[in-house]
């Protein structure tokens, strides 16, 4: 199966899909055209955790805390009843589109606070023969989505980030939720360590790799994020990513 990228402008959620039969002509009344990239989209946090079916694209000087960097296009419509299946194959081009529409590298962006997320067509849209994912950035603190600006994504270029868009996270009970350094958090990701490897290692190894290289860089105490799969390291996210503490 092939696939398109659409031109440019970290944590892939899976969208819920009903099983579908086999996709029939395209139905008159439906559009099935794929999403433009660089719209723009208000989604509220349920609809980010439950990828439910969007809302229509909003004009990027109103409120906004999505924007489309990609679309992945296939030749053929998927069979949406393996949803797995069709969001992994579209990973790693999404994540390369997210790199290239935050314009800087895999290892600045996963320094960063934004996020992926995917969008599959509504399901009216499926059962008409569309073939595309919707690849969006979001800007994620704590529990919601930060308001994005109307001039466009900003550029990553170089670390360190700006506290706005810099990767922190703050201690909840048993769980260190991903936040932006401008709110409260107990964390900061202060290091990037290449992962040597000529190819993917695998979940497991990968996860021992970036525990001894954090460890052997960080003080007693820290955090640290791996590669979680095969898609996000052919799109360049090689790098452990090594947290240090901010506060109690």
């Amino acid at each position: 199966m092939t696939l398109r990228l659409g031109a440019g402008v970290l944590l892939v959620a899976l969208t819920a899909l009903t099983t579908l039969t086999a996709a029939s002509p395209a139905r008159a009344g439906v559009d099935i055209t794929p999403p433009e990239v660089g719209s723009c989209h208000d989604l509220t946090y349920d609809e980010f955790l439950a990828q439910t079916e969007p809302e229509p694209a909003v004009a990027c000087s109103d409120w906004h805390n999505a924007v489309t960097v990609g679309v992945v296009e296939f030749d053929t419509a998927p069979d949406w009843s393996d949803a797995g299946a069709v969001f992994k194959e579209a990973t790693t081009p999404c994540l390369t589109a997210m790199v290239d529409g935050l314009g800087g590298t895999a290892r600045t962006v996963s320094r960063s606070a934004f996020v992926l997320t995917t969008y599959a067509p509504t399901e009216a849209q499926r059962n008409a023969g569309a073939a595309w994912i919707r690849c969006d950035v979001v800007l994620h603190a704590a529990d919601e989505l930060l308001k994005l600006s109307p001039r466009g994504l900003p550029v990553l270029a170089s670390l360190p980030l700006e506290d706005k868009f810099a990767r922190c996270r703050q201690h909840r009970r048993l769980d260190y939720v991903l936040n932006n350094c401008l709110r409260y958090h107990h964390w900061r990701a202060t290091e990037s360590i290449r992962i040597s490897t000529d190819g993917w290692p695998g979940y497991n190894a990968a996860r021992r790799i970036a525990l001894r290289k954090c460890r052997g860089r960080m003080p007693d105490e820290f955090l640290f994020e791996w590669p979680r799969s095969r898609q996000s390291w052919r799109a360049g996210f090689r790098d452990a990513i090594c947290f240090a503490k901010t506060r109690s």
